[in-house]
């Protein structure tokens, strides 16, 4: 298995690259990624949805309103591979892992700045995400996802330092369905 790749500084900001292991279009041609890797010998690793439909965030150089998708991306554990992605961020973070009542998804609002979420299969999509839009579990962050399905891997950029805490609260937070 191919390692992730954990770039940046050791300041801000700092991204996590994890190879794409699996792709597969739904009935309702969502696509669903599984994204895994290896740090320091364990498997890391997690899995997204991504909403069918969505079109690009931008027309020219203005923010298209309609185009913010509640739910746009959902994130899945994979158990404990998820739980040793959460502790990576805390790593690289450099921040506790804390604690937060168990969640069953990331519910992700999207917003894509660059790409053609129609064309998700052939180019590099860049999204703003936004977890607990509206903070009622505490959890409020912000970061940016990209998936690049040519490449082969999804990178999770961190927008701002001061969301570093529900990042890592909301990836261990996960819980696997299947468990």
């Amino acid at each position: 298995m191919t390692e992730i790749v954990i770039e940046g500084d050791g300041q801000f900001p700092m991204n996590i690259r994890v190879p794409i292991i699996r792709s597969r279009f739904g009935n309702d041609r969502s696509l669903t990624i599984t994204a895994e890797g290896t740090h320091r010998s364990r498997t890391v690793g997690l899995e997204i949805t991504i909403k069918s439909g969505m079109k690009p965030g931008l027309l020219g150089d203005e923010i298209d309103e309609t185009a913010f998708y509640t739910q746009g991306i959902i994130v899945r554990s994979l158990g404990g591979t998820t739980r040793r992605l959460a502790n990576v961020f805390s790593e690289v973070y450099i921040t506790p892992v804390g604690k937060a009542d168990p969640l069953n998804q990331l519910e992700l609002t999207s917003f894509a700045l660059h790409g053609d979420p129609m064309l998700m299969e052939t180019e590099h999509l860049n999204f703003k995400v936004f977890h607990d839009d509206r903070d009622a579990l505490r959890l409020y962050f912000e970061m940016f996802l990209h998936v690049d399905i040519p490449e082969g891997y999804i990178r999770l950029d961190e927008k701002d330092e001061k969301y570093r805490a529900n990042v890592v609260k909301s990836f261990a937070a996960l819980r696997s369905n299947s468990a």
